[in-house]
């Protein structure tokens, strides 16, 4: 089966890795990439600091430390592991690894201030919440996502395969940036769409695409068990 990726370039060499041991053959699509952004603290003293990616934590503490004291928020297992890597332990980490695990943590957290580090695209469905909660929350923009474009005859060549992979509705963004530069329709393209997420699969279905394939958990390994599976 050839499998073709789509995320950033450093995610994608290691998740191409795991599809080559287990039999896949990889096509190399990266339609995004991330770049920090300068940014300033508005708040010197916070109660709680929130990373929703592995990216906000990178961004954020190639710059600046966490205050000693705040509890440490982490969405999950990936964005937990880059926070140890920079020597810090999440103090909370929900059951479900996304934005809806994280609303229901912090139901049960006492009130106080909370600073997010993100992205400046990011949704705000945990922010919105955390102030109708009585938080005061002080979102920070710390990275920006940006979409890569091909030439239309290496997007043609590159979208020849079985199974398209998308980790982000930023990647499907680009990735019909990409089809309406090239003239390209879905229904000409003789790809399966897998969405590592609800989230993902939303931004699918909004271009009009059904039957989207979606992982049980956020991570290459379900996908490729999940691939296995359906084959």
């Amino acid at each position: 089966m050839r499998v073709i990726l789509t995320r950033e370039e450093e995610d994608l060499k290691k998740d191409k890795e795991i599809f080559i041991n287990e039999g896949f053959e990889v096509v190399e699509l990266p339609l995004i990439k991330t770049v920090p952004i300068d940014f300033k603290l508005p708040l010197e003293e916070y109660d709680y600091i929130v990373f929703q990616s592995k990216r906000a934590v990178k961004y954020f503490l190639d710059k600046e430390k966490i205050r000693k004291g705040a509890k440490i928020v982490s969405v999950g297992g990936t964005t937990s592991e880059e926070l140890r890597k920079y020597g810090y332990e999440p103090d909370y980490v929900p059951e479900e690894e996304n934005v809806r695990g994280l609303i229901r943590l912090f139901r049960i957290l006492r009130k106080g201030k909370v600073l997010i580090p993100r992205s400046s695209i990011g949704r705000r469905e945990l922010i919105n919440f955390l102030l109708e909660e009585n938080f005061e929350v002080f979102p920070v923009d710390v990275y920006t996502i940006e979409p890569i474009i091909y030439d239309t005859k290496t997007l043609k060549e590159k979208l020849k395969g079985d199974y398209i992979l998308f980790y982000s509705p930023s990647a499907v963004e680009s990735f019909f940036a990409n089809l309406q530069k090239a003239g390209i329709k879905t229904d000409k393209l003789k790809l399966n769409y897998v969405a590592i997420g609800k989230t993902t699969k939303k931004a699918l279905e909004k271009e009009g695409l059904t039957n989207i394939l979606v992982s049980p958990k956020p991570s290459t390994e379900e996908v490729v068990k999940l691939l296995k599976e359906t084959a």
